[in-house]
């Protein structure tokens, strides 16, 4: 897209835009060591380990949180496309419903399943459309802002 400017937020943006994704790195961190503590509880009680060791949890956790810090702050960046393109409702719409979003309030388009948290959405998952300038600002999730854009440039040119 020659008219199109997709750029990731720097991290201290993407941190001062939106606190519960914090939150909710935190509430997976928690999760993965209970879950991989139980794991290797559970391989001590069948005799695959010799004894338990809170140091395979830790590790495990740690190449987890690398992982989960890496997707959540890197591929699924908070992220604003800036577009020329003047594009209607209804294109807007159906590439939405083909990126499983749907509209809850004007402008504001949520997805189906959380991509962050267990219990809440968090505001960088959401996708915001405004319009400044005879300008069309998208900003939400990368990935899902550069499936967007190809979807409306294959609407929009044929």
């Amino acid at each position: 897209m020659n008219s199109d400017t997709l750029k990731k937020l720097k991290l201290r943006d993407q941190l001062s835009k939106d606190h519960l994704k914090l939150l909710s790195l935190i509430e997976k961190t928690v999760l993965a060591y209970t879950l991989m503590s139980l794991v290797f509880i559970f391989m001590n009680k069948i005799g695959l380990t010799e004894a338990y060791r809170s140091s395979n949890a830790i590790a495990g956790t740690i190449g987890y949180l690398a992982m989960t810090i890496k997707l959540m702050y890197y591929d699924e960046a908070l992220s604003e496309l800036r577009t020329h393109i003047d594009i209607s409702q209804e294109t807007l719409k159906s590439a939405m419903l083909t990126i499983d979003y749907s509209e809850k309030k004007d402008g504001a388009y949520h997805p189906k399943k959380r991509m962050f948290s267990i219990f809440y959405f968090c505001k960088s998952e959401l996708i915001i459309h405004t319009i400044k300038d005879k300008n069309t600002i998208l900003t939400g999730p990368y990935t899902k802002l550069l499936k967007l854009s190809n979807i409306i440039e294959r609407d929009v040119y044929s």
